[in-house]
């Protein structure tokens, strides 16, 4: 994780279809064999445009926001998963836990590298997804209630034509 932060791009741009690039993530996060009391629903609305980015990359933002999800949860709660086209084409999606939230004083650090409030945790899984959604001209917030849970709101460019 260290190296792949520290390294520059590198890779091929690919044309990908958001919903199944989740669908797999989702898999890999939420394992059926491994019978997690955390549930996740998702929400997809309406034909999304496809995104030009590394396959690499979006796996990346995708399994932290998911994984991060999925700890902050306890038994019996619920991460959702939003996603829809917005006006200028892009692609906005959320990923909403339930979960214990982050404190307002360390909420705007979140995405500095090294943070964390994980006892084994790196710090670099949220600085690493700023990075690659930035790397394509996207945006991420994040808000958040401590007992209610944190949303992370992201946009991503698709590069489309638009439509006049």
């Amino acid at each position: 994780e260290l190296m792949g932060y520290a390294q520059l791009s590198e890779g091929k741009v690919e044309r990908l279809n958001f919903r199944d690039e989740l669908k797999q993530s989702m898999v890999e996060v939420f394992p059926d064999h491994a019978k997690f009391e955390v549930k996740a629903r998702t929400k997809i609305d309406g034909d999304l445009p496809a995104l030009m980015m590394q396959r690499g990359h979006l796996r990346e933002i995708l399994l932290n926001l998911l994984v991060n999800a999925r700890e902050a949860c306890n038994n019996g709660q619920l991460v959702r998963i939003n996603a829809r086209t917005t006006r200028d084409f892009s692609i906005k999606f959320s990923v909403k836990d339930e979960g214990k939230g982050i404190a307002s004083d360390h909420l705007e650090r979140v995405f500095e590298a090294y943070f964390s409030t994980k006892k084994k945790g790196t710090g670099l899984g949220l600085a690493i997804v700023k990075q690659n959604i930035e790397l394509y001209g996207g945006t991420i917030d994040v808000e958040s209630e401590l007992e209610k849970g944190t949303e992370f709101v992201i946009t991503l460019p698709t590069r489309a034509l638009k439509q006049t």
